[in-house]
């Protein structure tokens, strides 16, 4: 497995494509294989294939333009025809609130181009608060 900068500018460019609300860049990444999986931070958001690309795509562009987003750090990997990256953004909603999801995803080459075939959103909580 080895560092992959193709995959970590990836990244960076899908937040921000997100900020400005670019859902063309969504359209061009993304798997377009039934398997293709987005797990979101909301426990309803578990979505497979065109419809995850279609949630993804009209959120960006819902909050585009409204949001401000800190890529903050990526890390990114690869090895054959697979590759993994990881990010800890920093998104200031309309209302000034910051939000810091960890976000994962996992890529596959398909036509000789790498799409994201996973992704998945989640909240950070303490341990002390979720086992209370």
């Amino acid at each position: 497995m080895e560092k992959s900068t193709e995959l970590a500018n990836l990244i960076a460019g899908w937040f921000t494509a997100a900020a400005k609300g670019d859902a063309s860049y969504a359209n061009k990444h993304l798997s377009k294989r039934a398997t293709m999986l987005l797990v979101g931070t909301d426990p309803k958001e578990w979505i497979r294939g065109k419809a995850a690309a279609k949630f993804l795509m009209d959120e960006a562009t819902a909050v585009g333009g409204k949001i401000k987003v800190s890529v903050g750090k990526v890390e990114a990997y690869k090895e054959g025809s697979v590759g993994w990256g990881i990010a800890n953004p920093t998104i200031t909603l309309p209302n000034r609130k910051k939000f810091q999801p960890r976000w994962s995803a996992v890529f596959h080459r398909e036509n000789g181009k790498r799409k994201i075939i996973q992704i998945h959103a989640s909240a950070g909580v303490p341990n002390e608060q979720l086992l209370g």
